[in-house]
C-alpha cells in the first residue's frame, strides 16, 4: 500500500500540469485574436489603397499606406514569435506530462503484476473458504470476508488506473503531435510575411526614390499640414474652455462645474474603458495617438492628439456613448467636426463633409452623427478622432474597444 500513496502524489502533481497548460492554452488563444485582427487590418488597408489608386496615383499617399502595412506586418511576425514560444512552452510541457505518465504506467503495471500473482496464489474457491472456515469466530470471519472484497476493488482500481493513464498518454501524443504541426505551420507563416515585407521594402525604396526626385518639396508640405493641425486642435481647445467656463461662470477655471446628471454620466463613460464603440463601422488606424516619427520622412516629428481613421469612401461617422452636442465647428483649412460632451469628457469627430445633428442635440451611443468626408485629390476617407478629459488630451486606443 505503500506504492499507492507514491502514486496518488504523481497524479496530484499531475493535476498541476493542467493548470499551467491552461495558462499557455489562454494565452495561445488570446494571441490568435491579436493574429486575426492584425490580418483583417491587412486586408483593410489593401482595399483602401486600392481605391485610393482608383481616384488618384499618388506617390506620398502609396507610400504611407505601404510604411503602414509594412508596421502591420511587422506586429503580426512578433505575433507568430510570440506564439512560437508559447507553444515551445506547451510542448515541452507536454513532453514533461508525457513521460511522467509513462513512468506512472510502468509502476502500475509492476503493482498489478504483483496483485495478479497474489490473485492467482489465491484463486482457489476452496481456498477462500477454507480461510473462512478457519476463523476462531464470526467476527474474524466477516473481517476475512472485508478483505476478500477489498482486494477485489482494489485489483479493479488499479486497472481502471491503468486504463486511465494509457488513454491520457494517447491524447497527450495526439495533443503533442497537433501543437509540433501547429508549430511548423507557423514557422511557415512566418516565412512567407517575411518574404512580403522584403518586396513592400523594396517597393518602398523605389516610390522613395521617385518621391524625392518628384516632389522636392514633400518635407515642407508635411510640415505645412502639420501646422494647419496644430492650428485646429488649439481652436477645438479653445472651445472646450469656454464651455468649462460656461459651466463654471468662471473664465479661468480648468475643470466642468458638474450637475449629479454629469457626474452619473462621467462615471458610467469612465466604466466603458476599453468597451467604447467605434467612431466608424470599419476602418484601420493610419495616425496613432501621440508625438511620433512621420512614417514617409522619418526625420520629421509629428504631434497627435488623437487618432485618424481611413474608412470606406461614404461611411458614417457614430457617437462613441450618450451624451450631449457641444459644438458644430468649422475652421479655415479643415473640414467641419463635431464635439459630443460626456460629462467631463469629450469625444471629438473631425473632417466631416455632411453634418446630421446640432449644438444642444441629445445624443445616444452609436447615433449617426455625420459623414466622413472623402479626398478627391487622394482618394481617401479619413475621420480624425478625439477623446478629452476636460482639456487634457487621451490615447483613444485605449477607451475603443479592441475588435
Amino acid at each position: 500500500m505503500k506504492f499507492l500513496s507514491k502514486t496518488y502524489f504523481f497524479l496530484l502533481i499531475l493535476s498541476i500540469f493542467p493548470l499551467n497548460a491552461q495558462n499557455y492554452e489562454a494565452r495561445q488563444k488570446k494571441l490568435e485574436v491579436q493574429k486575426t485582427t492584425l490580418k483583417k487590418e491587412i486586408n483593410q488597408i489593401n482595399t483602401l489603397i486600392v481605391e485610393s489608386r482608383k481616384k488618384s496615383k499618388n506617390l506620398a499617399n502609396e507610400l504611407e499606406d505601404l510604411q503602414l502595412k509594412m508596421s502591420v506586418r511587422d506586429k503580426l511576425i512578433n505575433i507568430n514569435n510570440s506564439q512560437l514560444n508559447n507553444l515551445t512552452s506547451i510542448i515541452y510541457n507536454q513532453t514533461e506530462k508525457l513521460t511522467g505518465l509513462e513512468k506512472s504506467l510502468i509502476k502500475l503495471k509492476n503493482e498489478y503484476q504483483k496483485i495478479i500473482y497474489t490473485s492467482y496464489k489465491k484463486r482457489s474457491t476452496e481456498m477462500k473458504l477454507m480461510f473462512l472456515f478457519a476463523s476462531e469466530n464470526m467476527n474474524q470471519a466477516f473481517k476475512r470476508f472485508q478483505y476478500f472484497k477489498q482486494y477485489s476493488k482494489y485489483r479493479k482500481k488499479q486497472a481502471d488506473k491503468i486504463v486511465l493513464i494509457q488513454n491520457q498518454i494517447s491524447q497527450t501524443i495526439d495533443s503533442l503531435e497537433l501543437r509540433k504541426k501547429d508549430k511548423q505551420s507557423i514557422i511557415n507563416e512566418n516565412k512567407e510575411i517575411k518574404k512580403s515585407l522584403t518586396q513592400e521594402k523594396n517597393q518602398q525604396n523605389t516610390l522613395f526614390k521617385n518621391l524625392l526626385k518628384n516632389q522636392k518639396n514633400y518635407a515642407a508640405e508635411i510640415s505645412k499640414k502639420e501646422k494647419q493641425t496644430r492650428t485646429i486642435d488649439n481652436e477645438i481647445k479653445k472651445l472646450i474652455r469656454l464651455a468649462i467656463a460656461e459651466s463654471n461662470k468662471n473664465n479661468n477655471s480648468t475643470n466642468f462645474s458638474l450637475t449629479p446628471e454629469g457626474r452619473l454620466i462621467s462615471t458610467n463613460f469612465q466604466a466603458n474603458k476599453g468597451r467604447l464603440p467605434w467612431p466608424v463601422k470599419e476602418g484601420v488606424i493610419v495616425r496613432r495617438f501621440g508625438t511620433q516619427p512621420h512614417p514617409v520622412v522619418r526625420t520629421t516629428t509629428i504631434i497627435s492628439n488623437g487618432i485618424s481613421i481611413a474608412t470606406a469612401p461614404n461611411s458614417i461617422a457614430y457617437s462613441v456613448f450618450d451624451g450631449e452636442v457641444l459644438s458644430v465647428y468649422g475652421f479655415s483649412g479643415g473640414n467641419p467636426g463635431i464635439l459630443i460632451r460626456h460629462g467631463k469628457y469629450i469625444s471629438n469627430y473631425q473632417n466631416l463633409s455632411s453634418i446630421f445633428v446640432k449644438k444642444g442635440d441629445k445624443i445616444k451611443a452609436n447615433e449617426e452623427i455625420g459623414l466622413v468626408f472623402t479626398n478627391e485629390s487622394t482618394g481617401k476617407t479619413v475621420l480624425k478622432f478625439n477623446i478629452f478629459n476636460e482639456l487634457k488630451p487621451e490615447n483613444p486606443t485605449i477607451w475603443l474597444d479592441k475588435l
